[in-house]
Parts: C-alpha cells; structure tokens; sequence
C-alpha cells in the first residue's frame, strides 16, 4: 500500500498549544486524523518565557495527536504568533529568457522581489507572500504559465519576525522532541482556514481573537492586503477582572464566560468564594459588565487604528469573520455590528474531513490554516498510518 502525505501542524498559543494530524488531497481537502489541545503556562503574547513548561505542553499535545492518528510524525509546521511580527511589501521584475513564462520564471520573479526587502537587523523572514503578477504590463494575471511575453512582475509580502522570538519557539520546539521545518504568522493561518475564496475576493476583514493577542489580516482582490496584531486578547479581560473584582484567575475566567456579555445592562448581584476561601463575596453584574466593556472598548480601538491604514470607500464587502476563543464572548459580534455597521460573523475551519466535529471550533482555526499551509508548501511526512501496517501484517501472514 501506497504512504500517504501526513502533516504535523502546532499552534502554541498563549492559553493552549493545539496539535493536528492531517492527510492532504490532491483536489485540495484535508483530512483530520487526529487533533488534541493541552493547556500552556509560560506563555505571553504569543512569546515564550518558560520553556520547560512549554515544551511540556507541546510534547504532550503531539504526542496526543499522533496516537490519535496512529502516527509517529517529528517534522511540524507551527503557527508563529506575536505582535512582533511585521508585513514589508516588495516588486521586482524578470525578463524572460524563452518568450514563455515557465514555472522557474514565477519562482524566479517572486524570489527577486523579496530579495528586494531590506532586512532589519535581528529580524528574519517568516514567509514570502505573493501579492499578484504583471505579465508585459498586463496586471492580474493569476496564473501566467505558458503564457506568450518578454517581461513578468512580481508584487509580493514579506512576514518578518524577531529572531530571538523565533529562536525561542524553535527551541521548545526541539526540547519537546518535534522538528520545525516551517513557520506560519498564526494570523493568515487563521484566515486561510475560514475564509472563502468569493470573500477574499470581494474583501474581508478576519479577526482571530486568541487569548493574548489578535491577529488582524485582510483580503481583496483575492489577495492578502494587510496583516498586523493587536497585543490584547481573551486573557486581557481576565485579568482586568481578576483585578477590578478582587477574585483569583480561575473564578475570572468563568465569571467571563458564563455572565460577561458585551453591551448588557443587566442588574443583580454574583456570589463567588473570596480569596480566602473562607467567605462569599458579593459582585455586581453591573460592575463585571463595565470591566469587560472597557476592555473591549480598548481592544475595538487598536483593532480600528489598524483598519484604518487601509482604503477603501465602502469597506469590506463581505464583512468581519472572527475565529479564536476570545471571539466567543457573549455579545461581541453584536457590539462590533452596531460599532463598525459591518455584518460579522463567526468563522469556523472549512474544506475538512475525517476528525471535522472536533477541529470546526473557532479556537482550532489557526492549527488547521497551518496544516492548509503546510500542503500548499510541500511540507509533508509519507507515512503509514497504524491501520495500515496492521493490514500489510495481515496480509503478509497469508503470502
């Protein structure tokens, strides 16, 4: 029996490293064969500040995954978070040698215009993005192999990042037994796991909210025109009201997510054990309410300052698309509708099979964009899955 192209994808967030096993198919889906996600200590921003604990958390997530799977895969692709990260365009063009575009010519023009993008010290490329292609002046061309001309022009991104952040997430990588082979922004992962290509053609705006950060990326034209990062997430609003309401971490994060609600005006009160332990403490709805809104108030701003580096007269035709598992506060999508007079929705991965119930969460987006990424870059394992050579041991005791 044949191998099959297998993917290890990773995302470290700042709350949970999630894992995911897939199987890529020619005709472009993905099959989920096994996807696990363990919570993380040692991570801020997206940054790491613990290693141990954090390679801890990544052993056990792919270790997970793959016996999931029946699999044994090392090589990763890992989602790269962080607001450290930056988007720097460049161009350059090519004259043809043959008088027809070839692929060679395509690698070439794009390689050429990111070599164009000075590199900053202690910064490093993350990943080249093509932006678009001019064929002898003619602009838009998507796919100009075999095509008759003289000149080709590439538009492209530039990802960068900080080494010493990229260093780092290489080093739990390797303490927890795994081989980084490739590095996705966490950001277009996200979106190129939810996003449809009639959306990034008419224009898009895609938020993933995760627990530290939120990663901002958007489309048109079918092409990816911005991307950048807020450094505030889910775990922002926890801590406001750990603080603002005098209660430990844990008993903030469910008074966020059973009773926060973004542009309530409720009244009561909430009873929660007191540090101690030892009495009830007494909280209004009203004060809780006005903590988080605060909070979100804050977090649309910077998301706004962001958006508004970008023209366009009429905004995005296919509206906002929310991912991560900060995009699941209560009342969220419907402050944002009223704020920004954009319809918005929440996004959930397409285009999967197998394991698909447990990866369509939000929260796994960003894991199964750099799976969809890992194929688009060839970064596969050929491997037997465990039900495989338990077949060829069957059949090889009746040869």
């Amino acid at each position: 029996m044949a191998k099959r192209p297998l993917i290890l994808a990773v995302d470290v967030g700042t709350t949970k490293v999630s894992a995911l096993i897939g199987e890529a198919h020619p005709e472009g889906e993905l099959t989920v064969l096994g996807i696990a996600a363990t919570p993380v200590v040692g991570m801020r921003r997206g940054l790491v500040f613990e290693v141990e604990r954090v390679a801890m958390a990544i052993k056990d997530s792919v270790n997970r995954a793959n016996s999931m799977a029946g699999t044994d895969l090392k090589d990763a692709a890992m989602a790269l978070n962080g607001d450290h990260l930056s988007l720097v365009p460049g161009q350059a063009g090519i004259n043809l040698k043959t008088g027809t575009v070839r692929p060679e010519d395509v690698a070439g023009a794009t390689g050429r215009a990111a070599q164009q993008v000075p590199q900053q010290s202690g910064r490093e490329t993350v990943q080249v993005i093509r932006r678009g292609l001019s064929v002898d002046g003619f602009r838009g061309v998507v796919d100009p192999v075999g095509m008759v001309a003289h000149q080709m022009e590439a538009e492209v991104f530039v990802v960068t990042g900080a080494t010493t952040v990229i260093r780092n997430l290489r080093r739990v990588a390797t303490l927890a037994g795994i081989n980084p082979v490739l590095l996705i922004p966490a950001a277009k992962a996200s979106a190129d796991a939810v996003l449809a290509d009639d959306e990034k053609q008419i224009g898009v705006v895609h938020l993933d909210v995760g627990g530290g950060t939120t990663g901002i990326t958007v489309y048109r034209g079918g092409h990816l025109q911005y991307l950048g990062v807020v450094p505030i997430g889910g775990e922002s609003i926890t801590a406001d009201l750990s603080v603002g309401l005098g209660v430990v971490t844990t008993q903030a994060e469910r008074l966020k997510l059973e009773y926060a609600a973004v542009g309530s005006a409720r009244e009561g009160n909430l009873e929660v054990r007191a540090v101690s332990g030892q009495s009830v403490k007494v909280i209004p709805v009203k004060e809780l309410e006005e903590i988080v809104a605060a909070r979100v108030d804050e977090w649309s701003s910077m998301v706004e300052d962001h958006l508004s580096r970008i023209e366009w007269p009429k905004g995005p035709g296919a509206g906002v698309v929310m991912t991560g598992g900060g995009s699941l506060l209560k009342g969220l999508k419907s402050s944002l509708e009223g704020r920004w007079a954009w319809p918005v929705r929440l996004g959930a991965p397409i285009g999967l099979a197998g394991l698909s119930d447990l990866s369509r969460s939000p929260g796994y987006a960003v894991v199964v964009g750099v799976a969809k990424n890992s194929r688009q870059y060839g970064v596969t394992s050929e491997q037997e899955s465990a039900w495989t050579r338990l077949v060829q041991l069957w059949l090889s005791l009746w040869n």
